[in-house]
């Protein structure tokens, strides 16, 4: 017997936000329990279409080529999504958007979802919800639910006669989210379905309240920094026992990961998945540059540390020890496009904790790091500025591989 699928978009929420926020989430709470979860799974995008296209089709280069969000490519590198390929299976196949879809008309143009599926919207979510019901009525079904009401711009919907401060709107944005995910779980618990089905929880991006820049007002579409990318994702199957994965996963990683579950039933599938590191980025790589707003940028992460690289340089953080990115250690360093030397002059201006911290084994460590990291980060972002059509010359003059981003500080 075939095994259901329900991948359920958690939009706009972080890992530290759904963290430490856990009155907002009781059912994501509770269904985590019963799940497997991965606590080093980071999306491929800062914005939501971009990530979704990347699950679906289960890598990044779709659409490097488009130069906006309204561009239709003439060729494709992947010529069926996944739901393409469970629907050739025999899966009911369905995709649905609540309560807004902004750029949806471009994105069906582009076969975001695939060349034989659509995303369909519902403007009120008693019909979202009826469209969720009867898609699970016939087995064997995989069904995609994208609920937007937590996304900054969207999270007033249910309430526009009524005027919420900023913070109250951002808190209801996830309950109403929360509750979403009851529902949906609900549905498939009445219909008799849920213990045939698996259920994939992912977040596609959080959002940075302006604490790396204005950006127009951008809270996502910026920088991948790690508060944008470093997203909740669990998997209820009661096939597999609830724990915690703390392998590296990327978003790329799910397509694969989930057909395995369903067609090979290969449920070790979920704890053997491993990767060296994951790539993020802003932009696909033909986008133009805006720095005021979507300024383009790349990221990559093992886990533990995070490049990023941008048009004003590269910026170096740890992501355990600070998970909002707030300082960039480069600046403890001096880069010559090929040599990352230590700034000596640190340690005589800085004394106590830093003293303490920045020893020669630090120092060490984190130049070889930065080696390791630059070395794959240019790697990735040369492939998918060459996908796109572009050129080395082109990154090189757009991403500042060559310098490290800033001033360096001086304690005082």
């Amino acid at each position: 017997m075939k095994r259901n699928l329900v991948m359920i978009h958690l939009e706009s929420l972080n890992n530290v936000i759904y963290r430490m926020n856990s009155d907002c989430f009781p059912n994501l709470t509770r269904i985590e329990k019963q799940s497997v979860s991965f606590s080093k799974y980071f999306s491929t995008a800062t914005s939501t279409l971009m990530v979704l296209g990347d699950i679906y089709y289960g890598g990044m280069e779709q659409y490097e080529q488009c130069d906006s969000l309204d561009y239709i490519p003439k060729e494709y590198p992947y010529h069926s999504s996944m739901l393409d390929d469970l629907k050739a299976e025999g899966y009911k196949v369905g995709a649905y958007i609540y309560p807004e879809g902004s750029d949806r008309d471009s994105a069906e143009k582009r076969h975001i979802a695939g060349f034989q599926n659509e995303m369909l919207l519902k403007r009120h979510y008693e019909d979202f919800l009826d469209a969720i019901e009867i898609i699970v009525s016939e087995e064997p079904f995989a069904v995609s639910i994208c609920n937007y009401i937590s996304n900054m711009g969207l999270n007033i919907y249910r309430d526009l006669e009524c005027e919420y401060t900023g913070f109250e709107n951002w808190k209801r944005g996830y309950q109403e989210l929360d509750k979403c995910v009851g529902h949906i779980f609900e549905i498939l618990e009445r219909k008799g379905v849920l213990d045939t089905t698996t259920v994939l929880l992912y977040g596609d991006h959080g959002d940075d309240y302006w604490g790396h820049g204005l950006h127009k007002g951008l809270a996502h579409a910026i920088e991948p920094y790690a508060a944008l990318i470093h997203t909740p994702m669990f998997i209820y199957d009661n096939r597999i026992s609830p724990g915690v994965s703390d392998n590296v996963i990327s978003a790329i990683d799910l397509r694969d990961m989930l057909m395995k579950l369903l067609i090979s039933n290969d449920t070790a599938s979920v704890w053997q998945n491993r990767r060296e590191y994951a790539i993020a980025r802003t932009s696909y790589a033909a986008q133009p540059i805006r720095y005021d707003s979507f300024k383009k940028g790349y990221s990559i992460t093992d886990g533990e540390l995070l490049l990023l690289v941008s048009p004003d340089g590269l910026e170096l953080y740890n992501i355990e020890m600070d998970p909002m990115c707030t300082y960039n250690f480069l600046q403890h360093f001096l880069y010559d496009g090929n040599i990352i030397r230590y700034d000596v002059t640190k340690k005589e201006q800085c004394k106590f904790h830093y003293g303490i911290f920045m020893n020669d084994s630090q120092i060490s460590y984190l130049r070889q790091k930065f080696y390791y990291l630059h070395k794959r980060l240019r790697s990735e972002v040369e492939k998918l500025y060459l996908c796109a059509g572009s050129s080395v010359e082109k990154m090189d003059e757009e991403m500042r591989f060559d310098k490290i981003m800033g001033e360096n500080e001086i304690c005082t």
